[in-house]
């Protein structure tokens, strides 16, 4: 078996798990590469095949309502504040509204931040009813995937994947599509959770943001710069911090096996505190900025912002 982003050969499995928050029938494992140290999932899978491991009641679908839904707006709204006064995201804040573009957009709880701030927003989604969601908030989702939805070419000022360049197949394919999608000048933005952090090792099969089978890559530092340099984007630079939900999910997985606690394991990302990165400036073939969901990697490369 070869890894995705650079060929190389996959070692043997490191770990293995069930489907701890979605009850996925089966076992899945975790192999890395022997040359870029990319974590892939096992079995491996078609593209048309993902879309089983995503059930109608995945969190980052629908809206709750009632009185749960109050509850949710609430939170919502705490974490909209918090994610755009901390970075990555707060480098889109310091930018005037322009046109953005969401991999991964789900119900568009990202995008409906900054279509209140004047952007122009477009997501790529490939849940049907999600996108529905999404459009009702302002954003305009596009059913499927980079492989099949068409992007107007270098038209977008940011990109943003929060949360889903560890759902696909073709990671190099799909950083070489988004590339040819922004303007020069343009940043991307890139979260994923870190393989080689501290819970991931402590906790193993039972790591929350493991995610099986749904996440299908998982990056170290190494993995997510050879990743983007292969997608296009180059001069990697990564940071990282913590979040509150990694932990406590992944003692619940350790003690109970599974999610015993939906409101405790939330599927959208959140975007902890984290301190302001350096300024950089980047060469013209791209910039990106990586994070994660509770360790943050911050990757630079490419188009200049300045």
């Amino acid at each position: 078996m070869r890894c995705p982003a650079c060929d190389g050969q996959l070692g043997l499995p490191l770990l293995s798990s069930p489907d701890r928050l979605h009850g996925t029938p089966g076992t899945f494992s975790v192999a890395c590469c022997m040359v870029c140290g990319l974590g892939v999932t096992l079995p491996i899978v078609r593209p048309d095949e993902l879309a089983a491991f995503y059930p109608q009641t995945y969190g980052a679908y629908g809206l709750p309502t009632g009185a749960l839904g109050l509850v949710s707006h609430a939170i919502r709204r705490l974490q909209e504040r918090q994610a755009l006064r901390t970075p990555p995201l707060a480098l889109l804040t310091e930018l005037p509204a322009a046109r953005l573009l969401e991999i991964g957009c789900g119900r568009g709880d990202l995008g409906s931040w900054f279509v209140r701030r004047g952007w122009l927003v477009t997501g790529v989604e490939p849940s049907p009813e999600a996108c529905a969601v999404a459009r009702q908030r302002g954003v305009d989702a596009r059913v499927g995937t980079l492989a099949d939805v068409e992007l107007e070419p270098e038209s977008y000022d940011a990109v943003v994947f929060r949360q889903s360049l560890e759902h696909v197949t073709d990671p190099v394919a799909d950083l070489r599509r988004v590339l040819g999608a922004l303007r020069d000048g343009g940043v991307a933005i890139v979260s994923v959770p870190n393989f080689g952090c501290w819970q991931r090792r402590r906790f193993g099969g039972a790591w929350f943001h493991l995610d099986l089978p749904r996440h299908r890559l998982h990056f170290d530092a190494d993995a997510l710069r050879a990743t983007l340099e292969r997608g296009g984007f180059a001069d990697a630079q990564t940071s990282t911090s913590s979040s509150t939900a990694g932990l406590p999910a992944s003692i619940q997985y350790a003690i109970f096996g599974r999610a015993c606690s939906r409101v405790a394991l939330p599927c959208e990302p959140r975007s902890p505190p984290a301190p302001s990165p350096p300024r950089w400036h980047g060469s013209p073939t791209g910039s990106a900025v990586a994070e994660t969901c509770f360790t943050r990697w911050r990757t630079s490369a490419g188009r200049d912002l300045r």
